[in-house]
């Protein structure tokens, strides 16, 4: 099935495949869908007055442009309205939202806790299993279970933004991260319960072989040999994961291939056997797409946003991955993920904090409104507010100093998923 996104012609740019709601262009070269040449494809197409644009995202080369570019707005799109005083700003809002923001804000609340809960259990199921704890795999097992029956629960689900700084090592959030966004997957191209819950098993353990450099092979060693030592090892991480799971009691031989090769690429360019195509696990591609992801918006070095991130997945990284995994991926993440600034069209900023892939591209956003106190900021469903558009994105670093410590992104972005009803 392929991923199908309804864009406006400021989204357009070279490489996208497109569907028009009519044929464009002169004599016999008139299309109605095909892949965008360049600029006078663009022209064509706007001066059509085309009303109905769809980019299918299997035939393109890149994604489309968000609906307004961050460094320069096209001289034809309308520039945001001024923010509004506050008694207009919610005269604005349907009654719907203004009524349900304390019911979001104690939703958000009651996710908070089960995530906190849920970390606390990942921090101390690690710690026993790189003491090799006996039960360190049935401790595992509880924790994917209650995220397995979230996922598979009949009412969608919601992907939600946990925003607090990290208090525990980073490895930890990065384990449930993968796991949460592992499973996101898993539900969308419909696993069993079984293989849901082999995937959460070997996504909660995938780097489990990290940090583990013996010290024969570092000893004797300095500078350069050393560093190129590390490297070397770092990248049999995954083997020695493996054999550490699979010495747990009743750890499934999937997870284990999962640990084993989620660093391996469908081109192979991977490693640490160099795998390509079917000889790498399912479970394992799907791992390495939302451990690709995690690395891209977590890694200090090259931290991106989670827009950017899906933008440089596609358009740089795609060949490394299976290519019906990404597209659910990006799908279920939408063009604006959580934890994405968006700049709305009634002039304020705001936080995606949470969507469903039936909402990707309206998601709930936390509003800034100087006029309206921090504690009580607006959560917005954009789904219900239908006249409130997003007009583009903005990296948290450009925002004014006033609306970064109003929104407050956090350095770490950490998801966590409800199900959608009671769910912020």
């Amino acid at each position: 099935m392929e991923t199908q996104y309804i864009i406006s012609p400021d989204q357009l740019v070279a490489g996208l495949y497109v569907r028009l709601d009519r044929k464009v262009g002169k004599g016999l070269w008139k299309r109605q869908e095909f892949k965008i040449a360049g600029e006078s494809d663009i022209a064509a197409i706007r001066a059509a007055g085309v009303e109905t644009i769809i980019c299918i995202l299997e035939r393109s080369d890149r994604m489309p442009l968000p609906q307004a570019d961050e460094t320069a707005a096209p001289p034809h799109k309308a520039q945001p309205t001024p923010p509004t005083p506050v008694s207009a700003e919610l005269l604005g809002l349907r009654q719907q939202t203004v009524e349900r923001n304390r019911e979001r804000r104690r939703s958000y609340k009651q996710c908070e806790k089960r995530y906190e809960t849920t970390m606390s259990g990942v921090v101390a199921l690690i710690r026993r299993a790189s003491a090799r704890s006996s039960d360190a795999a049935e401790q595992a097992g509880a924790i994917v279970a209650s995220l397995v029956d979230t996922f598979l629960d009949q009412r969608e689900t919601m992907l939600t933004l946990m925003g607090d700084p990290p208090r525990e090592e980073t490895k930890n959030y990065h384990a449930l991260n993968v796991t949460v966004l592992a499973l996101m997957v898993g539900k969308d191209i419909g696993l069993p319960h079984k293989a849901m819950t082999a995937l959460g098993m070997g996504a909660l353990f995938h780097d489990i072989g990290k940090g583990r450099l013996p010290m024969h092979i570092a000893s004797g060693k300095g500078g350069t040999s050393m560093n190129r030592a590390i490297a070397k090892f770092q990248r049999e991480h995954p083997i020695l994961g493996a054999r550490l799971v699979e010495d747990f009691a009743d750890y499934p031989q999937a997870a284990v291939d999962v640990v084993r090769q989620h660093h391996e690429a469908m081109n192979g360019s991977g490693y640490p056997e160099g795998r390509s195509g079917n000889t790498i696990s399912a479970l394992a591609r799907i791992v390495a797409v939302v451990n690709a992801f995690e690395n891209l918006i977590n890694d200090g070095a090259t931290r991106q946003t989670p827009h950017e991130a899906l933008k440089h997945m596609y358009a740089v990284m795609r060949h490394q991955f299976d290519a019906r995994i990404l597209s659910s991926f990006i799908h279920n993440m939408g063009v604006y993920p959580p934890g994405t600034i968006v700049e709305l069209s009634n002039g304020h900023f705001a936080m995606v904090l949470s969507s469903t892939p039936a909402t990707a591209a309206r998601p709930v956003v936390l509003m800034h409104h100087p006029d309206i106190p921090k504690a009580e900021a607006l959560m917005v469903d954009l789904g219900i507010e239908d006249g409130l558009d997003i007009l583009g994105t903005r990296k948290p670093e450009n925002l004014p100093r006033d609306v970064f410590a109003y929104l407050s992104p956090s350095p770490q972005t950490n998801y966590f998923a409800e199900a959608a009803t009671g769910a912020p």
